[in-house]
């Protein structure tokens, strides 16, 4: 399975290079989603749950319809008088020969409702597994675009950390020049000081590469890749989500009718009624077409001698048949009673449930979509501190090249204002596209 994995890993829209693996986003989440066991798991219970269906349509037609066959070794027949002066019939083992049986036995339930209503129950009890599979999808969803844009991240901050530290040390060595050519106003001081901050920098290239090896790990888990083989996102960067974020009141609307919690507990509303009448409807009598056919024959001994007919009675050979209509009734009342009963119960629970599940649901979305706007407006609060820091270093850098000994204190400050600020932006972006995919997720969208 995982070789087959791999294949088609290989040749699908995406691309490899030598071992490494590149996915797009959606790519990388519906291989991920497929590849995960208890996804996997959760649909062969779904497949189950299909398979009933068709047990109980089956069922439906000819529950019972069985064929016995028999064949052997029986004695024959020899006829004498009997002490009162009656020809009969005897055995004579003497005058073994083959033998031959077979019973047919068929029955035909009429009570329609009942197996219409099993047959609904069923399937409603089908979709609701169905529901309960899709809810897991979305969260699942959510987890490995988690693991998709902590990537992206991961990237980001490594690139950012071996930015800084090529700068640094690039200003450091000008600085050193400087120094050596005893331009005015350079001190050792001052490449003391911006040698003084290669610590964080260099603290902070470790810890990206660290977080990007990590963050490998893990979505290497998620796609099921052996050791041999790595992934990579095919986004070269992490970016703000393009996906299209509905109003409050459109998502609540599509909850309303689309969720599939909402949906879940629609087809458990619906099984249990259907188990409720099917346990009502089992209290009556249950009718029904019967049916039999009986056929045996011996060609041991002298039987076509004593009878050219081939289908006379004697004690091997028989041919019986017999068709009518039964009823059946199970006098143990309270049991079934009880049926009901319980699937009454069930029933009134969910009603309960149905009663503040959408209210529940209104008030998650409600919060998913309040964090969603806080971290859409940290974004747009982000993107403008960084155009400012980014301003703010150009114009360090001017002033290092006029003068870099005055300059190189105020230089450090600018990389290391925007380095920081460039790290709370992409966390900006990627709590973003977090809070866009949890409130979807949120509101099976």
């Amino acid at each position: 399975m995982q070789f087959i994995l791999i294949i088609i890993l290989l040749f699908s829209t995406s691309y490899a290079e030598g071992n490494i693996v590149r996915l797009s986003r959606d790519e990388f989440v519906e291989t991920a989603l497929k590849t995960d066991p208890r996804y996997r798991e959760s649909k062969m219970a779904l497949l189950t749950k299909e398979n009933k269906i068709e047990q109980v349509r089956a069922g439906a037609l000819l529950p019972k319809f069985e064929l016995s066959m028999l064949t052997g070794l029986v004695p024959g027949l020899k006829k004498h008088t009997d002490d009162y002066g009656e020809a009969v019939n005897s055995w004579d083992f003497t005058q073994m020969g083959p033998f031959y049986g077979m019973v047919i036995q068929a029955a035909q339930p009429l009570n329609y409702g009942q197996l219409q209503m099993g047959l609904k129950a069923t399937k409603a009890d089908f979709n609701q597994k169905k529901m309960e599979l899709e809810g897991k999808e979305y969260y699942k969803k959510v987890e490995l675009l988690n693991y998709y844009y902590g990537y992206l991240l991961a990237m980001e901050m490594d690139k950012l950390a071996q930015d800084g530290n090529k700068q640094l040390r690039k200003a450091a060595d000008k600085l050193e020049e400087a120094l050596d050519d005893e331009e005015e106003g350079v001190s050792q001081m001052d490449l003391l000081e911006l040698k003084a901050g290669f610590f964080d920098i260099d603290k902070a290239v470790l810890d990206a590469k660290s977080a990007l090896k990590k963050v490998g790990f893990a979505t290497k888990f998620a796609l099921g890749l052996p050791d041999s083989v790595s992934f990579e996102p095919l986004d070269e960067q992490l970016s703000a989500t393009n996906d299209f974020v509905p109003s409050l009141d459109s998502l609540k609307k599509w909850a309303y009718t689309h969720h599939p919690d909402i949906r879940r507990l629609a087809f458990g509303l619906e099984a249990t009624n259907m188990q409720m009448e099917l346990a009502a409807a089992k209290l009556a009598p249950e009718f029904f077409i019967m049916g039999e056919f009986e056929y045996a024959k011996s060609w041991a001994g002298d039987r076509t001698k004593l009878s050219k007919n081939t289908f006379a009675q004697d004690p091997v050979n028989k041919l019986s048949g017999a068709f009518g209509i039964g009823v059946r009734y199970k006098l143990n009342f309270w049991n079934q009673w009880e049926s009901y009963r319980s699937a009454r119960t069930d029933y009134r629970i969910l009603q309960q449930t149905q009663s503040y599940a959408h209210s529940g649901i209104e008030l998650q979305i409600e919060e998913k979509y309040e964090d969603f706007l806080v971290a859409k407006g940290k974004l747009e609060s982000a993107r403008n501190s960084l155009r400012a820091t980014e301003g703010m270093l150009k114009g360090a850098a001017l002033q290092y090249e006029i003068n870099p000994g005055k300059a190189s204190g105020l230089l450090a400050s600018a990389y290391k204002k925007n380095l920081l600020m460039k790290k709370d932006y992409y966390f900006a972006v990627y709590d973003y596209n977090m809070a866009v995919a949890k409130l979807l997720a949120q509101a099976g969208y």
